[in-house]
């Protein structure tokens, strides 16, 4: 029994030394002041995960409640000038643990409103992927790490297995390599640009490839296809008109003698033309598929037909890996040139030109996530607001980003794979009205803005709130703060609600009450001990 009380009698005299205290508390500030730091370049969420809500953070903390609790333990039994200092550490002591109740039990989280539309949700801090088999009605909810950086996770169920997990990572363009080679499956990259626009433009024919065959920019379109059919844009043809064999890739530009008109169903035209002794019908005004023998479209035949006039009107841009066509109004001619040594292509609309970067067809350009610290700049994420998951299921690896689902047959079964933010359901809802923002004069620097909600408690009726800085809508435990705001696509402003639910509040109220008093109490106490000079202690 007294090997045990002199062990906690050591315990007690080095928590409760000054030594230890002056030690974790600068710990303390040189963490918040890492963190106030990251926060301000990488934002609140990076620094959550990094420094506030971290374990080393943590730990920190409970060494400075330990000082707190040990450093009063150490000054019993109580003694009467001390009871200003214990009033002082019980409220530090009640602070701590308020503290610990919120954090065990509160909600942190957002909730967005969008004009007119009802919410009931709120978007946690938390990470969660949802793994769905719509065949078993079944769903499985995995929770995600709250880590900073790329984490193994290294789970496994039904033949499904998480590898990794990015809490922020942004799309790079990445060149798989594939076993089919040829023109069909080519890809390419080009460089579109004048004195005052510069754009590039990644497209693809192979079908895994995350990129399309066609682009637009403005009022100009990018089209690509088959290098084979570069040679037929450059031919003279009757009505413009090109036919190629999508199996073989081949084309060819019939001239007037190789076509014969005739008048379709409602005054569409027919063109018939004979190509390698097999004969062809399209109506080329309305489909690029030919017609059968009961004139109707034939999605099985490889044959298509491309009608140039229809790409005469506005600015189309044709390319084929490494060359390109396009129609110049100004002499009314089309024209194929090629990308020769990196030489730029002049284009006739608004001084463009065009380069080719790169051109394969042993590979297929994907975008694939990698993992980037995020950057911060006026309050919104602008790099790294993207979260993916690395699965792997029979062999096969894909990425699974937010609020993108992938779906995956996995021997019959079709599965699906969700990863966004953990979500909870008010049993109230919220509808936007109307929301203000006023600038900062001359300037469209935003100096307010404000939502005007109406809050509908289902059989308890409705109530209109207004909330802005400074002024946030309490209800039923959830405190409503004005945070953000962001565009719709339909033109007005939504708002970003702050959402906060605080178990711990009223113990943190309480501990900094005792603060107060504690430090009145204590400064009393030393002032009546105080000796006046010439006066000896009693």
């Amino acid at each position: 029994m007294n090997t045990f009380i002199n062990y906690y009698r050591k315990v007690e005299l080095f928590f409760g030394s000054l030594k230890f205290a002056v030690v974790i508390i600068a710990l303390f500030a040189v963490c918040l002041a890492y963190g106030t730091f990251m926060e301000s370049y990488h934002g609140t969420e990076y620094a959550n995960r990094l420094i506030y809500k971290s374990f080393p953070f943590m730990a920190i903390q409970f060494g400075m409640f330990l000082s707190i609790l040990f450093a009063a333990l150490i000054r019993l039994p109580p003694k009467k000038h001390l009871y200003g200092f214990y009033t002082i550490h019980a409220g530090l002591i009640i602070i701590f643990l308020g503290s610990y109740i919120t954090y065990q039990s509160g909600i942190d989280g957002t909730i967005t409103l969008t004009p007119n539309l009802p919410v009931r949700q709120i978007q946690l801090s938390d990470d969660e992927l949802k793994i769905q088999f719509p065949g078993r009605g079944k769903e499985v909810t995995v929770d995600l790490p709250f880590v900073p950086g790329e984490k193994e996770l290294g789970y496994e169920y039904e033949g499904i297995t998480l590898k990794r997990f990015l809490p922020f990572a942004e799309d790079r363009l990445e060149w798989i390599p594939t076993k089919i080679e040829g023109a069909l499956q080519s890809s390419s990259v080009y460089r579109l640009k004048n004195e005052n626009f510069g754009e590039t433009i990644t497209l693809s024919l192979h079908p895994l490839s995350d990129f399309s065959n066609t682009q637009q920019l403005g009022p100009l379109s990018v089209h690509y296809m088959p290098a084979a059919i570069a040679e037929c844009f450059g031919q003279k043809s009757a009505d413009g008109l090109l036919i190629w064999n999508g199996e073989t890739s081949a084309c060819f530009a019939p001239t007037e003698k190789d076509l014969l008109r005739s008048v379709g169903t409602g005054g569409k035209k027919i063109v018939q033309t004979v190509w390698g002794g097999v004969k062809i019908a399209f109506m080329p005004d309305m489909s690029p598929l030919p017609l059968d023998a009961k004139l109707e479209l034939d999605e099985n035949s490889p044959y298509r037909v491309f009608s140039k006039k229809l790409f005469e009107g506005k600015p189309h841009l044709f390319v084929f890996g490494e060359s390109t066509a396009f129609f110049d109004k100004n002499t009314g001619e089309w024209g194929t040139h090629r990308f020769d040594d990196g030489k730029e292509v002049p284009l006739p609309w608004m001084g463009f030109k065009v380069r080719l970067l790169e051109h394969r067809q042993d590979a297929y350009p994907t975008m694939r996530p990698r993992y980037v610290k995020p950057v911060q700049e006026n309050g919104q994420t602008i790099v790294g607001d993207m979260k993916a998951i690395e699965v792997s299921v029979g062999g096969e690896t894909f990425w699974v980003k937010s609020n993108d689902p992938v779906a995956f047959t996995k021997d019959g079964e079709r599965i699906t794979f969700d990863l966004s933010k953990k979500m909870l359901t008010l049993p109230y809802e919220f509808v936007l009205d109307r929301f203000k923002m006023d600038n900062d004069p001359g300037t469209t620097n935003p100096a307010s803005f404000e939502s005007f909600v109406t809050l509908f408690k289902g059989n308890q009726g409705s109530s209109k709130h207004h909330i802005y800085m400074n002024n946030p809508l309490k209800h039923e435990s959830f405190t409503f703060y004005q945070a953000s705001y962001f565009q719709t696509q339909e033109g007005p402003l939504g708002s970003v609600l702050s959402v906060n639910f605080d178990p711990g509040r009223f113990w943190k109220y309480l501990g900094s009450l005792l603060l107060v008093l504690g430090s009145i109490w204590h400064y009393r106490l030393r002032s009546k001990n105080l000796k006046k000079p010439g006066e000896s202690r009693a």
